[in-house]
């Protein structure tokens, strides 16, 4: 086992043990920076368990982890990754995000124009105050960006 130091986009820095210090330590069990990829990615001071694909120091990659900081999973442009630093949820494609989607939809509600026999009217503020409270909780689990 290893403990993870620091973290660099999909790789990482561990130390043995024996306190030997290994750099570019693989995530994925290929260098892909393609569009297609799932990464966990371990809390730094967790320890993990590492596998040489070449039998050297120089193919190591991550094959466990102890403590998950966050999970990704990209296909294209749809991407989905659960963030422990931020307790949030992003799930979005190139054109869509959803917390953003949710957001604009409570907003869209929150200030429409209802007409009435006796003309325009508005959403109620008690309505609008829990359509609020509902946004927030929202935002809360889910990034908007």
């Amino acid at each position: 086992t290893a403990e993870v130091v620091s973290i660099e986009n999909n790789t990482c820095t561990v130390k043995l043990v024996s306190d030997l210090v290994l750099t570019d330590v693989r995530l994925c069990a290929t260098v892909n920076e393609g569009q297609d990829s799932f990464v966990i990615v371990p809390k730094i001071g967790s320890e993990v368990v590492l596998m040489s694909q070449t039998g050297t120091l120089a193919g190591l990659m991550v094959i466990k982890v102890d403590a998950i900081e966050s999970v990704l999973y990209k296909n294209g442009a749809f991407e989905f990754k659960v963030d422990g630093t931020t307790q949030k949820v992003t799930l979005k494609n190139a054109s869509v995000n959803f917390g953003e989607l949710i957001e604009n939809l409570i907003d869209t509600v929150s200030n429409s124009v209802i007409d009435t026999p006796n003309g325009p009217g508005a959403i109620n503020a008690v309505t609008k105050t829990a359509l609020n409270q509902i946004k927030t909780q929202f935002n809360s689990i889910l990034n908007t960006v």
